[in-house]
């Protein structure tokens, strides 16, 4: 037995009608002797147990024809209806059979899987009378070779044979529609007048009755508990009817000959009672109570009105989800509106303040160049008033070392202060003053000091004007032009760089050294660096085309999110310490190392050149990686230093703008952002009106 029923085909075949029993005692024996004497197109075979019913399964059919199982009878004395059923259905053979029970109990809490999964097909009480008994297995027989077989050659034979007649039923039956309280006492009483007591079955919440589209082949009568009528469409599910669904199950989809409108499922524990199509039409034809004219005109008035409420429900449930749907797409169709405006809003005022930092800038071009052009004629003009003075030698000699000293370290000024001291004879103080002179030659500090010890012998009372007095103002007037002078040419940097970040890119611009537009940037935003180090590992790479100011737009993001990120972490890690706890001290992500920011250039490849901004803080979270470049998505929520959330999303863009990659890598301690650029620069296209976005 290994035929499945898409197989179905020509040549010969065996029906098989299973009876599965108890022992020699059950009374599903008498269903076999009546079952064998009447159905002369199936072989009626009896097995005992399961175990039985399972070789059988594995057994050969005779002649080697074969072997097809519609349907299996089932004694209710093997025990636990759905755990029997379950475990047959599992075998290959039996995997599409339908199960037929005959029971002698008046309530059954053991069926409701198999109803559940539509398994099984009929329930016949004992006693019962053979032609019940006949014609109900004849009809499932039926039902599988037309729901399984419907072109095979033994279909086509029955058929012809007149073995079955498809539909079968009376006029009754086809206009039935009516689920109220008096057709449930019409149809209970004449059932059981007919075929006798019917078994109650108890069934839990959940348990689907009929199934949407599905082929119905019996009613339901609910006795005690709920069901709900619900429907799938292209809205979703649609719940049709809950206490109102009335006592009759599967009725209007036979009265209406289709298949099932809708998906009845319990929603209470319900007491129910299963007719079979043919039980019903066997108690309808037998039934002389029954007025068929009658009976016919009043159902089907009922069947018209009910599916008329349940189409008018149905279409108004999908209208309501239609405008539900219409509502939300309206309401994200206006927030996005507003977001837009509030982003244009934005770019206004910043694109304002750029055209307001390259007027700025302009301005400061001429007063600045001004006191830089002053600072260095008033040292030039100082060391010319000097020289013309024999006695100011060493005031001149003293203003050109302090106008020329590089800057040192305090290390480097403290080996000076000692070196000094051996010719003060050990005064820390005069060797501090001498130091600051730019004097340290052995030659001139005692030059120096004769100089100044005959002088103070003969002057003793003007101190002030004493040559050592004299060498020491001409070192502060020194250092105060050279401080101007550094001063001025920093805010002509500050001011270049300034224009240069401020100016529009309309487009792209060749020859661009990525190194100084860089140096730009962390110009511009050493006040912000100014806690962590800054160090440059500048590869050879060659000069590129590109749009400059939005560069360092990238440049300025970049350094300034690695900056924040490392003084929140700081921050943080204050704000936990316990002053008296003797707990080891928390350390941030870089452990005891100072914080860092290091910037590095690379050519990848003859076509690319790479910028990676490297940072030892705490890094970014795992999940945060995939959203940091998203518009409006910010880590500095609730903080002092908070974010609009579109650094990261603009620099992302500005990057692509360029045709080229933004790649993240991040664990605590390092995270590395990495800007890939074409030599040749991006493609031109770019309208004026988005050509230099700021965060």
């Amino acid at each position: 037995m290994s035929t499945s029923p898409e197989e179905a085909g020509a040549g010969k075949y065996g029906l098989h009608v299973l009876v599965l029993v108890n022992d020699r005692e059950d009374y599903a024996l008498l269903a076999a002797e009546q079952l064998n004497a009447s159905l002369d197109h199936c072989d009626v075979q009896v097995v005992f147990g399961l175990e039985g019913a399972l070789q059988a399964a594995d057994e050969t059919c005779p002649e080697a024809t074969n072997c097809l199982v519609p349907t299996i009878i089932l004694s209710a004395r093997l025990g636990h209806v759905d755990d029997n059923i379950s475990q047959l259905s599992a075998h290959e053979q039996f995997a599409n059979s339908g199960f037929v029970l005959l029971t002698d109990q008046r309530t059954h809490t053991d069926t409701w899987q198999a109803i559940h999964s539509g398994k099984l097909v009929s329930i016949i009480a004992s006693p019962w009378t053979a032609p019940t008994l006949i014609e109900q297995v004849d009809a499932s027989v039926d039902r599988w070779l037309l729901k399984w077989m419907p072109n095979a050659e033994i279909t086509h034979a029955l058929q012809a044979d007149g073995v079955y007649d498809a539909p079968r039923g009376g006029d009754l039956l086809y206009g039935l529609d009516s689920p109220g309280e008096q057709m449930q006492q019409f149809l209970l009483q004449g059932i059981e007048k007919i075929l006798g007591p019917r078994p109650r079955m108890i069934v839990p919440e959940g348990v689907d009755l009929t199934k949407q589209g599905e082929s119905v082949d019996g009613v339901y009568l609910v006795l005690r508990g709920s069901v709900a009528l619900h429907r799938s469409s292209q809205f979703g599910d649609v719940l049709l009817h809950h206490a109102t669904s009335g006592p009759l199950i599967g009725l209007i989809s036979l009265a209406r000959q289709q298949r099932a409108l809708f998906t009845s499922t319990t929603t209470t524990e319900a007491e129910i009672v299963r007719l079979s199509l043919e039980q019903l039409e066997f108690v309808l034809q037998q039934s002389p109570d029954t007025s068929a004219n009658l009976a016919v005109v009043a159902i089907q008035a009922l069947t018209q009105r009910l599916v008329r409420a349940e189409y008018l429900h149905i279409e108004k449930n999908e209208l309501a989800e239609q405008l539900e749907r219409e509502r939300e797409t309206l309401q994200k169709t206006l927030e996005e509106l507003r977001a837009t405006r509030e982003q244009l809003v934005e770019k206004t005022k910043y694109a304002m303040l750029g055209e307001l930092s390259a007027g700025i800038a302009h301005e400061l071009n001429n007063p600045v160049a001004a006191l830089q052009r002053a600072s260095q004629q008033i040292g030039d003009d100082l060391d010319t008033i000097l020289m013309a003075t024999p006695e100011l030698a060493d005031a001149q000699g003293t203003l050109n070392r302090a106008l020329n000293a590089p800057a040192r370290s305090t290390s480097e000024e403290r080996r000076l202060v000692r070196q000094v001291m051996k010719q003060t004879k050990g005064d820390r103080d005069m060797a501090k003053r001498l130091v600051a002179a730019e004097l340290t030659d052995e030659i001139g500090i005692k030059a120096l000091l004769k100089k100044d010890r005959s002088y103070r012998r003969r002057h003793p009372l003007r101190p002030e004007h004493s040559p050592m007095r004299v060498v020491e103002a001409a070192a502060h007037i020194g250092r105060s032009v050279k401080n101007s002078n550094v001063a001025a040419r920093r805010i002509v940097d500050l001011v270049s760089s300034l224009k240069a970040y401020a100016r529009p890119d309309s487009a792209p611009i060749g020859d661009i050294d990525v190194h100084e537009n860089i140096e730009d940037t962390l110009r511009l935003t050493a006040h912000r660096l100014r806690s962590v180090k800054i160090e440059r590992a500048y590869g050879d790479i060659p000069h590129i085309r590109c749009y400059p100011a939005r560069l360092e737009q990238v440049w300025t993001n970049l350094l300034v999110n690695a900056s924040e990120a490392i003084e929140a972490e700081d921050e943080k890690l204050a704000e936990q310490a316990d002053p008296a706890s003797t707990d080891a001290i928390i350390l941030p992500a870089r452990g005891h190392a100072k914080p860092m920011i290091r910037v590095e250039t690379s050519q990848p490849d003859p076509a690319h050149i790479r910028v990676t901004v490297v940072d030892n803080g705490p890094g970014i979270a795992a999940d945060n990686i995939e959203h940091i470049i998203e518009p409006h998505f910010t880590t500095k929520g609730g903080q002092v230093r908070y974010g609009l959330g579109m650094g990261m999303s603009i620099t992302h863009s500005i990057v692509d703008d360029h045709d080229g990659v933004l790649t993240i890598e991040s664990k605590p301690g390092r995270t590395a952002i990495s800007v890939t650029l074409p030599i040749a620069g991006p493609e031109e296209g770019e309208s004026d009106a988005e050509a230099n976005p700021v965060p």
